[in-house]
């Protein structure tokens, strides 16, 4: 079925040509690129557990998403540049949305919220952010997307943290099953600025997460965590790197899954240390837990290091609950449900309390609570 794609890119960009976008050079340089490109296939390394054939053969239409934002997000004309992956040059080629997010100074008590949703069913959303926090600013941003109906999203999110900048970012996903969802996040940090982005994937169909941290800046730290609770046929794909630039800095990265059913997860992180990045404090962690024969996890955590004053970790675990934490718990008078919700919830709650807004902290653990997947603290 994947040989198909290849014909499957001139209606994706005579469907998008139909749609509203930005006409500037750039874009119409991409749409001639995406012309040569074909749909990345399992062939291809980053892409040898995510099907992409599905997505191909659909017929959507380039459509505006509906959204409702905090006010400080101000529509933009996106600045683009051409990627070198299939996805990063169709954003371009079609981007239809844009909106820039500025913090100036310390706004640790306002978050800046941001809800995107699919407005009608077939619809294909190219939507861009831009995020900048200035110096010595301190700054909470949600992005949540919910999408109930067939569609598919394509978005990005671009991220500069000057000197000394704080940023709490949250990624709340929430979507049905026949929904398809790639969400790149391109991160650059300046010299002292920190980083804590915690993904939340409540539900989806087919969702991939393709995150990078670049750390330009002495003494910078970045967080990454994320979870993710897929069931019946669902297919959840984190992808992440950090790239260490410069001495002394610092990133730790935890995932966390639980698969049901025939669902399927993929992980796949990689720290890059250059040469000149000594001092470096690097850990990478995925666990997850098999929930029925028949899911299947592929984990794939990676160090490339060409410095040698370093101090790294990476580690990844799949297996399944402890019997004898079962047995506890059902002896105490929980059903067998009950006991698996009640270890499901003490296990990824460590991921949703990395987050630093407790709003979204309360609002994720009621959700889940709500929909029988976790017990409620």
């Amino acid at each position: 079925m994947e040989t198909k794609t290849i014909n499957k890119v001139k209606e994706w960009v005579e469907r998008g040509e139909m749609g509203f976008y930005y006409e500037h050079a750039t874009q119409k340089e991409a749409v001639a690129r995406l012309l040569d490109l074909s749909f990345p296939t399992t062939r291809d390394e980053s892409w040898k557990y995510t099907r992409t054939a599905k997505l191909a053969q659909t017929q959507l239409e380039l459509e505006l998403a509906e959204v409702m934002a905090d006010v400080t997000f101000e529509e933009m004309v996106p600045e683009l540049s051409i990627h070198s992956d299939f996805f990063g040059v169709m954003h371009t080629a079609f981007c239809n949305q844009a909106w820039k997010c500025e913090v100036k100074g310390d706004e640790s008590e306002h978050t800046h919220h941001f809800v995107i949703k699919n407005n009608k069913k077939g619809t294909w959303m190219q939507p861009f952010w831009r995020i900048e926090v200035k110096e010595n600013a301190i700054g909470k941003v949600v992005i949540h997307s919910e999408m109930e109906t067939d569609s598919f999203l394509n978005g990005r999110i671009e991220i500069q943290l000057a000197k000394g900048a704080h940023l709490d970012i949250d990624l709340i996903q929430d979507h049905a099953d026949a929904h398809f969802h790639l969400m790149n996040v391109h991160v650059k940090q300046a010299e002292g600025s920190h980083l804590n982005l915690v993904t939340h994937t409540l539900q989806g169909g087919w969702i991939r997460n393709e995150v990078k941290i670049e750390l330009h800046g002495e003494r910078a730290h970045a967080g990454l965590s994320g979870f993710y609770l897929p069931q019946h046929q669902q297919l959840i794909d984190n992808h992440t790197v950090v790239d260490h630039q410069v001495p002394n800095c610092t990133s730790n990265e935890l995932y966390k899954g639980v698969l049901f059913d025939q669902s399927r997860g993929v992980f796949n992180g990689k720290v890059f240390v250059r040469k000149d990045a000594q001092k470096t404090e690097a850990y990478q962690s995925n666990k997850n837990i098999m929930m029925s024969d028949t899911a299947e996890m592929d984990s794939k955590p990676e160090l490339e290091i060409y410095a040698d004053d370093v101090r790294c970790s990476h580690g990844s675990t799949t297996g399944t609950f402890d019997q004898e934490a079962l047995f506890y718990l059902r002896a105490r008078g929980l059903s067998e449900m009950g006991a698996k919700q009640m270890l499901v919830s003490a296990y990824i709650n460590e991921v949703i309390d990395r987050s630093g807004q407790p709003l979204v902290i309360e609002f994720v653990k009621k959700t889940l609570s709500e929909r029988g997947r976790v017990i409620a603290d």
